[in-house]
This record gives C-alpha cells, sequence and structure tokens, in this order.
C-alpha cells in the first residue's frame, strides 16, 4: 500500500476477527457485497427526499461502517440518520453522502489489498 490514510481500522478488525482469517475474509466480502448497494440507495434517497427510508439505510450502513473500525464515518452516519427521522438539517445529507462514497470507496481498495495478503 501506499502512503494514504487508512480508513479501515485493521486493529478493530483484527480484534474481533480474534486472528481467523477464514472469519475475516467473511466479513470483507460481506463488506464487499453491502457497501456499493448502500452507496447507491443513500444518494437515491436523498435525491427522492425519502426521509425516512434514508434513516433507516443510513443505520444499516452504519453497522457495516463499525464493522471496519471506521468510528468518523458511523457518527456522521447516526447524525444523518437521527436527522433524517425528524427531516432535521436536511442540507447537510448529500455532504455526509459524499463522504461515506469516498470513505468506503477508500475502505474497499484497502480490503482488497488486505485480502490478497491474507489468500
Amino acid at each position: 500500500m501506499d502512503d494514504r490514510k487508512n480508513i479501515v481500522n485493521m486493529s478493530y478488525l483484527n480484534s474481533i476477527s480474534n486472528g481467523d482469517k477464514s472469519f475475516l475474509i467473511d466479513l470483507i466480502d460481506l463488506f464487499f457485497e453491502q457497501i456499493p448497494d448502500y452507496q447507491e440507495k443513500l444518494k437515491y434517497l436523498n435525491i427522492k427526499k425519502d426521509w425516512q427510508n434514508l434513516a433507516k439505510t443510513a443505520h444499516k450502513a452504519k453497522s457495516a461502517i463499525i464493522m471496519m473500525g471506521m468510528d468518523d464515518l458511523a457518527i456522521e452516519l447516526k447524525k444523518m440518520e437521527e436527522n433524517a427521522k425528524e427531516e432535521k438539517i436536511i442540507g447537510d445529507y448529500q455532504e455526509i453522502i459524499v463522504k461515506f462514497v469516498n470513505d468506503t470507496n477508500s475502505a474497499l481498495a484497502e480490503l482488497r489489498d488486505i485480502k490478497e495478503k491474507i489468500t
């Protein structure tokens, strides 16, 4: 890997996988499966101004993010989830979604490298 800042918290991932490479690969594969769908749903629901489903999707996406130890992004998703439920601070959603897409794309790249090294 290069000098870019790591998005995924490998210490956290290693602690929850307890050194089990097979379990770690399962977690990575689940992230690969879920994240593109969450990216598209968040963007779509924001455009459609479907705040209640945006809140639900942010909640689901937050779980995947927490599993990768991406705490800062999880906090942003939680804020969006809570605000979308009450249809508050709507102007912030786009910025959070862009951060989500950018950070998760970086995480996907990191995880591809990690998976390649452990398989």
